[in-house]
């Protein structure tokens, strides 16, 4: 047997350790999402201004919107509530849209077995609603799942 072969060759310090920068890793992609942001058009900024605002709120430890499999419920409810709080501010304030439960009275709401048809006056709107809604949740699940470790 040869002892002057090595066989277990050194390995530099930062070469042992290697998952180290992936804190860095996620900071940069924080960094070019929001970059790409920038180039939202005025409009889309606004409703992506009420997303974040929106899933701030829903975002905590145990939270629905980390489930495994979210409920499609809860996010249509999500949705529509923030096509609402568009509408609300797209109008004058002496022609709010009335809520679900202003335009039902409470004795008709209490039988009602299925939840309301939704109101999308503006499928367009309501789509991108959507769209951003969507796309800002995976992004929050994704950092969940791969940074709550770090902090």
């Amino acid at each position: 047997m040869d002892y002057s072969v090595d066989l277990y060759p050194k390995i530099p310090f930062y070469m042992t350790y290697p998952m180290q920068n992936m804190y860095l890793t996620e900071m940069e992609y924080e960094k070019d999402i929001e970059r790409m942001k920038n180039y939202y058009p005025e409009k889309t900024k606004d409703i992506m201004k009420l997303v974040e605002e929106r899933l701030d709120e829903l975002a905590y430890e145990g939270s629905r919107i980390y489930d495994e499999e979210p409920d499609r419920m809860m996010i249509q409810m999500e949705i529509d509530r923030l096509y609402q709080k568009l509408l609300e501010q797209q109008k004058e304030p002496d022609q709010a849209v009335p809520s679900y439960f202003e335009m039902v009275p409470m004795a008709l709401a209490g039988q009602q077995r299925r939840p309301p048809q939704r109101d999308c006056r503006d499928d367009w709107l309501c789509s991108m609603v959507g769209v951003l809604f969507g796309t800002e949740l995976y992004r929050r699940r994704c950092h969940h799942r791969r940074c709550r470790r770090w902090w």
